[in-house]
C-alpha cells in the first residue's frame, strides 16, 4: 500500500491520500511548479500491481484547453507526445499524461515525470507567443538529487561558514554532498568559486563536500567551459548527466 510516508521520502513535497475510481489508495503530489495561469502542477501515484502509475490525471491538458489552446488537435496531440515521449512520459487517447514505473526506481521517474510537464508548460508558452518564464533552477535539479538516494539526509540551504568566518548558503545538502545548482553564466561560476574555495580553506567543511552542477540543457558549449574552470577545485557535474544517472 501507497503511503504519503513513503513519498515524502522519495520527493520530498507535500502529499495527500486519494482514492482511484476502482476504490484504490493513492497519492496526490503536489509539487513548486504551475502551468500558465498559475494553475499548480500536481502528480498522481496510483498501485499498479507491483508498480506504480505515475500521472497527471488529465489536469494538465484540462487546463490549457480552458485557457483557449486547443490541445485536442491531432497534429497538436502528435506534436506534444514527441515533446514529452523523451521523459518516457505517454499521453492517452483520454489526456493523462503518464509513465510506470517499478516502486524501487519510483524517485527517478517521478523526477522524469516533473521534466517532462514543466516541457509541456515551456510548448504552451510557445503556443500562446508569450516568453518563457524562467523556472527555479535548483528546483528542477531537486527531485533528480534526492532521487541519486533516498534514504540520503537532505537539507535544504544549509549553511556553512567559511574561513573569512562569512555564512554561505548552498542550495542543498545531501548525504555529504553540498550542492549549487547554476546556469553556464561566469558570474556564477565566480560567486560559486569564491564561496568554496573560503570554506574549503576553513575549519568549518566538517567533512562535507561540494559538488556544483552546471545547466548544460540550452547552452552545452557555455556549460563545459564554465566546468572545465570549476574542475580544477571542485566536483561538478552537468543537469544533463545528473537526469541520466539511472538510465
Amino acid at each position: 500500500m501507497l503511503t504519503c510516508m513513503w513519498a515524502r521520502a522519495l520527493t520530498k513535497y507535500d502529499c495527500r491520500e486519494v482514492r482511484g475510481l476502482d476504490g484504490a489508495v493513492g497519492l496526490e503530489i503536489g509539487t513548486p511548479f504551475s502551468l500558465p495561469g498559475g494553475s499548480a502542477i500536481n502528480l498522481y501515484i496510483m498501485p499498479i500491481g507491483d508498480h506504480v502509475l505515475i500521472s497527471d490525471n488529465g489536469d494538465t491538458l484540462m487546463h490549457l484547453s480552458g485557457m483557449g489552446i486547443d490541445v485536442w488537435n491531432s497534429a497538436r496531440m502528435k506534436g506534444l507526445r514527441e515533446v514529452v515521449g523523451i521523459h518516457n512520459l505517454s499521453l492517452s487517447e483520454a489526456g493523462d499524461f503518464k509513465m510506470i514505473s517499478t516502486q524501487e526506481n519510483a524517485a527517478y521517474s517521478f523526477a522524469r515525470a516533473i521534466t517532462g510537464l514543466l516541457a509541456i508548460n515551456n510548448w504552451a508558452y510557445a503556443q500562446m507567443r508569450i516568453e518563457v518564464r524562467e523556472h527555479d533552477l535548483p528546483a528542477e535539479a531537486e527531485p533528480y538529487i534526492i532521487a541519486r538516494n533516498p534514504s540520503a539526509r537532505f537539507v535544504i540551504h544549509p549553511k556553512i561558514r567559511g574561513a573569512s568566518k562569512s555564512e554561505h548558503v548552498f542550495d542543498f545538502l545531501h548525504g555529504n554532498d553540498l550542492i549549487d545548482v547554476i546556469a553556464p553564466h561566469a558570474v556564477s561560476t565566480g560567486m560559486v568559486m569564491r564561496k568554496v574555495g573560503d570554506i574549503l580553506n576553513g575549519p568549518f567543511v566538517e567533512g562535507f563536500e561540494p559538488l556544483i552542477i552546471v545547466d548544460d540543457r540550452f547552452d552545452p558549449i557555455r556549460a563545459e567551459s564554465e566546468m572545465g574552470m570549476l574542475a580544477s577545485s571542485m566536483r561538478t557535474q552537468s543537469f544533463s548527466s545528473l537526469t541520466r544517472t539511472f538510465h
